[in-house]
């Protein structure tokens, strides 16, 4: 009776070992657990880190002026394509670094949530009627957004919005009204080279071809004597139809009318504003992060 239990209590003990055995956790899936947790960890400021973007080997981060510009409407950063495919940043956001630095009030170290702004749609070029079609702003291979944390403040004679810089932009960039940081290109279709120029008088069409790109002409100026003169252009005194020829042909609106289907009308750079009346980006210890519609992180760049 002894030998048959022992032979029961062997048993018993043998059942409980298999069932232990069976309920352990196996050392690899342990530790891809473990793995998949230190993904997810949080990171130093609290904040967790952010799966990465399908898009984050394709797309350049420049700091711009963001280290030193004090201005909202002067402050920018870029934004590039460097892959070989068409990429749509409308939607995606941008944060900075306030909530990684800590800030000295009372005695005690104080930390604020950061400043984020999301990348809002633009138009193909600043209607000169104000009648501005939005569209997402998608940057072709080699193209760039200025992004600029302000906006334009003056919105007369055109209502200045997000926009992609073509041939015309330069009447922009040269009038009074407006300052563009960095300023616009200024690659305006030369005024010798109008349609049209062969049917004017020969004192008009020297007058033309002495006229600078972008610029758009003063009219009824005074004379020597300090008479409104009614046919003059920049103080020259020409023919009507002289006069008429540069009004409908050498400003903004004249040239998107006369230009806007031309092939290269459009160039590589959009500006984008974000309308935020503050800098966002600081002058130093600042991390700017860029993340796409799903929040996921495409490129961060710190200074």
């Amino acid at each position: 009776m002894r030998k048959g239990n022992g032979n029961a209590e062997g048993l018993i003990i043998l059942a409980i070992l298999i069932v232990i055995i069976i309920i352990m956790p196996k050392g690899p899936s342990g530790s891809k657990t473990n793995n998949s947790q230190s993904n997810t960890s949080s990171l130093s400021g609290g904040s967790t880190a952010s799966p990465k973007s399908s898009e984050a080997q394709k797309i350049s981060l420049g700091t711009g002026n963001a280290s030193y510009a004090y201005q909202s409407y002067e402050e920018y950063i870029t934004i590039s394509n460097r892959s070989r495919n068409p990429i749509n940043i409308t939607g995606w956001q941008l944060k900075n670094g306030k909530g990684q630095r800590a800030y000295s009030l009372g005695g005690d170290l104080k930390y604020y949530p950061s400043d984020t702004a999301v990348i809002p749609q633009a138009a193909l070029f600043v209607s000169p009627t104000g009648n501005n079609i939005f569209q997402n702003v998608v940057l072709g291979s080699g193209e760039q957004a200025i992004i600029t944390t302000g906006s334009i403040s003056s919105q007369l004679p055109y209502k200045i919005v997000g926009f992609r810089e073509n041939i015309c932009s330069g009447y922009l960039e040269n009038m009074s009204e407006y300052s563009f940081t960095p300023p616009l290109s200024r690659s305006c279709p030369r005024p010798a080279n109008e349609i049209g120029l062969d049917g004017l008088d020969t004192k008009c069409r020297d007058f033309i071809k002495r006229m600078s790109s972008c610029h758009t002409p003063e009219y009824e100026t005074r004379d020597k004597d300090g008479d409104i003169c009614h046919n003059c252009v920049d103080g020259k005194l020409l023919s009507s139809s002289c006069v008429a020829f540069i009004k409908n042909h050498f400003s903004y609106s004249s040239c998107i009318a006369n230009h806007r289907s031309d092939p290269k009308f459009s160039s590589k750079t959009w500006r984008i504003f974000l309308g935020k009346g503050w800098e966002m980006w600081a002058k130093d210890y600042e991390t700017i992060e860029l993340f796409d519609k799903l929040g996921k992180l495409v490129i961060s760049r710190s200074y």
